[in-house]
């Protein structure tokens, strides 16, 4: 009869619930932007190194989303589609005065070209905001001395004082902008004032 009753008692003694012993709770569905991450991937048949880049996304960002250790946003899923498949380029403008469309520049990103009073290319520039950024341009010395004014003395301008044409090419994907002035400087190399001709992402 003891025994029946301290087999009892050790029954009814709690447990200690160590990460040994602890039920293991089914693996659910990841969230759905998880999901459309991981499709997208499987669909363009990327590794993951591969698959960050083509999105425009750091490695090790994209392996958090991927495992669903970070939830990828609406931002972050809209600016992978984009990176991945967006190629559109749309004509703002082209080969306008500048002195008659400097305070009307769209807020638009994209692609600018800068020529002078000859229409020859000055400056090829990528922009996040064509009006703030074109005037910040047109502030800047030329890298090289030219012979300017009236006395011809050698001298760096200020892009404002030779430009006096402009063109815009609106393009929302940051790295076919890039890309596309990456290659636009090496086709005309020698002639504009762009110090740096990057490299293509």
């Amino acid at each position: 009869m003891y025994a029946v009753i301290s087999k009892m008692r050790m029954c009814a003694m709690p447990v200690k619930v160590t990460q040994a012993n602890a039920p293991r709770m089914t693996k659910g569905r990841q969230s759905r932007n998880v999901e459309f991450l991981q499709t997208l991937q499987g669909l363009m048949g990327l590794n993951q190194a591969e698959f960050a880049k083509a999105c425009g996304q750091h490695p090790a960002n994209m392996n958090t989303y991927l495992t669903g250790r970070l939830q990828p946003g609406k931002k972050v899923l809209t600016s992978c589609v984009r990176h991945a498949f967006e190629w559109e380029v749309q004509t703002c403008m082209e080969i306008v005065l500048i002195a008659e469309h400097l305070n009307s520049l769209p807020e638009t990103a994209g692609l600018y070209i800068l020529y002078d009073s000859a229409g020859s290319i000055l400056y090829v520039g990528k922009a996040t905001n064509f009006r703030t950024e074109v005037k910040q341009t047109l502030g800047r010395r030329l890298p090289v001395a030219l012979r300017f004014g009236p006395k011809l003395s050698k001298e760096k301008p200020y892009l404002r004082d030779v430009a006096f044409r402009l063109s815009l090419y609106e393009i929302k994907s940051e790295r076919l902008r890039h890309n596309i002035e990456v290659m636009f400087l090496r086709a005309v190399a020698n002639q504009t004032h762009n110090i740096n001709i990057g490299k293509t992402k």
